[in-house]
């Protein structure tokens, strides 16, 4: 590692990856409400926000030294945990599969695709990956669940600048918590952030979709269900995998030197 590990320096990430995609709606003048009506709304308050905010959290991570601590982990718990990322994507799937793609363009679902793409690799990068790595230098793990996922809450308060309600906005920051500490029991179970950015992106891609599509509720909708399954394998995850201390920690130093 270029750099030694210290908060401050998640802190630091979370914040110019913030302040590059609030710039960006600044100028571009999106409106959140809409950011996923239109295949040049997508464009505009998608992808390039996230594709120049995503390109700063790689140009600081590589600067660290830190790509390999970050996107690798010590596989923590029980492999029956790895139910919980195919949770996430059966959940994802009711909501993307629920109303179908009725009155949805191509054109808007591929500019959605790319932008949750990116969406997954930034912000699983910035918050499961370097403000990770960054807590493990000043706390426990209970503190690097806790906090991270605090900031990654925290980074979706930045919508109520530009378009979204305060209660619209409150809900999802606590939401926010706790997908972020189901990722963050995906990232130690699975020993990877890859798979991370990958159920993010979907998750995120179900949303837009589903929030677009005019059809009517199909069968599948019933796959939403699996939420509930999502917020329970979590809970015991976290319990199992904090029980592991800091032993991903000093694999990551390992891995790093």
């Amino acid at each position: 590692m270029r750099v030694q590990p210290r908060a401050w320096i998640a802190v630091a990430v979370v914040a110019g990856y913030a302040a590059i995609m609030g710039l960006t709606w600044f100028f571009t003048g999106t409106d959140y409400e809409t950011v996923g009506s239109t295949a040049a709304n997508a464009m505009q308050g998608i992808v390039l926000p996230v594709a120049l905010a995503s390109l700063f959290t790689a140009a600081v991570t590589y600067w660290l030294g830190w790509w390999g601590p970050a996107l690798r982990d010590t596989p923590a718990g029980p492999r029956w945990l790895l139910l919980l990322p195919i949770f996430l994507v059966l959940t994802a799937a009711g909501n993307l599969l629920g109303h179908g793609f009725e009155g949805i363009e191509a054109q808007l679902v591929l500019t959605l695709a790319l932008g949750t793409l990116l969406v997954g690799f930034g912000e699983e990068l910035t918050l499961r990956g370097v403000s990770v790595v960054a807590l493990r230098g000043s706390f426990g793990e209970v503190g690097v669940w806790f906090f991270s996922s605090l900031l990654f809450a925290l980074l979706h308060a930045l919508n109520v600048f530009f378009g979204q309600s305060a209660a619209a906005t409150l809900e999802q920051i606590v939401f926010a918590f706790v997908i972020g500490s189901a990722l963050y029991v995906v990232r130690r179970v699975t020993g990877t952030l890859v798979i991370c950015m990958l159920v993010h992106a979907f998750w995120d891609f179900s949303t837009f979709v589903g929030g677009a599509s005019t059809g009517e509720a199909t069968g599948f909708a019933a796959l939403a269900l699996f939420q509930y399954a999502v917020v329970v394998v979590a809970i015991i995850g976290l319990v199992l995998v904090l029980r592991q201390g800091r032993s991903s920690t000093r694999h990551s130093r390992v891995a790093a030197a």
